[in-house]
């Protein structure tokens, strides 16, 4: 893990990784989790908290939290599982499933190979999910 580049903001919590931050075993964080553009996760992402990953982000592994924004042009390996809303901006590629506990946003250009949500899911503009789970309220809309 690129140590140098992790800062923590103890009053709200939230550790924070500059941008272009390498991490090349899991990653555990106890709190909120702010990751600049351009970082790389080699293994598994976990998050106590809310996770706010910067635009370009390569994730190899999963990633779990409380709840998450994944930053546009970002790709995800594996699965993506929040207990809270997600929120997946402007192309995105998860080759897993994307599973949120409550609402979930995806934006334009996004690729998704599963995706479920337990209240509702939004899709804005031209997206392409492979399989949306049965019991799933899904809102379309344009841009």
């Amino acid at each position: 893990m690129s140590e140098n580049s992790i800062k923590y903001h103890e009053d709200s919590n939230t550790f924070i990784a500059g941008k272009k931050s390498y991490f090349e075993e899991d990653t555990n964080i106890d709190g909120n989790f702010i990751v600049g553009a351009g970082s790389n996760f080699w293994k598994d992402l976990n998050v106590k908290g809310i996770l706010k990953l910067g635009k370009g982000t390569f994730v190899k592994g999963n990633i779990k939290a409380d709840e998450a924004i994944i930053g546009s042009n970002s790709e995800i390996k594996g699965n993506v599982e929040v207990s809270g809303e997600l929120r997946i901006l402007d192309t995105v590629e998860i080759n897993g499933s994307a599973v949120a506990g409550k609402e979930m946003l995806v934006r334009p250009g996004c690729k998704i190979k599963s995706a479920k949500a337990s209240s509702t899911m939004e899709l804005v503009g031209k997206v392409s999910i492979k399989e949306i789970e049965s019991g799933t309220k899904v809102i379309v809309r344009s841009e």
